[in-house]
């Protein structure tokens, strides 16, 4: 955030960081002086979001009492979209309010919506991203250093990073879809001089985190599991890492590692159909992704440039 008296967009959130993250993505792509404010909605105003009216002294009081209104409000997700209404409600003109994925509302509540191609939605006030929005690139992960993360690879010639998702609103993962990956890791890394980063995250039930465990201890001399509720090294690990595998349930993982010149490969749990299995062919076919069939390897990798095509039609949109 620049340093100024005044701010000028307030990224809303409620601590879900996924979410957070592409809201604030879009806050430093759009260069104007912003504040992180955590709030958590009242249950109805995350699951009735039209029901504004109802929650118009609860928003006032947490989000207006003590601070001045910004000219941008910036939130992500169907959960967050009702604050966002409640406040254009609330201000009229005085904003402008941003919000980012499809919040199954019509369309006219918003100023601006950010909506991934793969929704397949067009009108006036959307614009179409390809996958997420990312909140660091290459050149910042020095930025992000806090700790000294060459220990992680050690003497290994090569750092393996595989990021794992897991239940989903489309599927559960059984605990022989957890068994059969990695068999498909061991198999790519066996031969290979590398150190196997495991990234486990809030949706990886405890089952699965065991059953990786169980064979990665088994089978595989040097490897490490960081679960959600330790201290993550990502997006910093990202510096040293030579091959990314992540898995097909998490866009945010996907289109954040696709924007790196790092060969990466996406395993799918179960066959993917529809709208996630067209945006990965999609970015299959652009030379961006490969699919991980049990094997690693160099090639030649084309990134994902969402944030520098975002923000130009924003900024025309807009008029910035």
């Amino acid at each position: 955030m620049k340093k100024s008296a005044k701010i000028d967009a307030w990224v809303i959130s409620d601590g879900t960081k996924g979410m957070e993250n592409q809201s604030l993505a879009l806050a430093k792509l759009l260069n104007i002086n912003f504040e992180l404010v955590k709030y958590n909605p009242p249950y109805f105003l995350k699951k009735f979001p039209l029901t504004r009216k109802l929650f118009i002294s609860s928003v006032k009081d947490h989000l207006l009492k003590k601070k001045s209104p910004p000219s941008f409000i910036i939130t992500t997700g169907k959960r967050m979209a009702g604050v966002s209404i409640a406040l254009k409600f609330i201000l009229k003109d005085k904003v402008k309010n941003i919000h980012i994925q499809n919040p199954k509302l019509p369309f006219e509540y918003f100023d601006l919506l950010l909506i991934p191609e793969h929704d397949n939605i067009t009108a006036k006030n959307v614009i179409q991203t390809k996958g997420a929005l990312t909140f660091f690139n290459f050149n910042e992960l020095n930025k992000f250093q806090e700790r000294d993360i060459n220990l992680i690879k050690g003497s290994k010639k090569y750092l393996v990073l595989l990021m794992i998702g897991g239940n989903d609103k489309r599927y559960k993962p059984k605990n022989c879809d957890y068994y059969y990956l990695s068999m498909k890791i061991l198999e790519a890394t066996k031969n290979l001089d590398c150190k196997l980063l495991v990234l486990l995250s809030r949706r990886t039930p405890l089952k699965a985190a065991k059953i990786l465990n169980y064979s990665f201890l088994k089978n595989k001399e040097n490897f490490q599991i960081v679960t959600s509720s330790e201290q993550n090294p990502y997006p910093e690990i990202l510096r040293i890492a030579d091959y990314i595998i992540v898995t097909s349930d998490s866009v945010n993982m996907v289109s954040e590692t696709a924007t790196l010149p790092i060969p990466l490969f996406v395993s799918k749990f179960s066959k993917e159909t529809g709208k996630i299995s067209n945006f990965l062919k999609n970015l299959e076919d652009l030379g961006i992704l490969k699919k991980f069939e049990g094997k690693i390897f160099h090639y030649k990798k084309n990134t994902l440039k969402t944030n520098q095509e975002t923000i130009l039609k924003v900024n025309e949109l807009l008029g910035l």
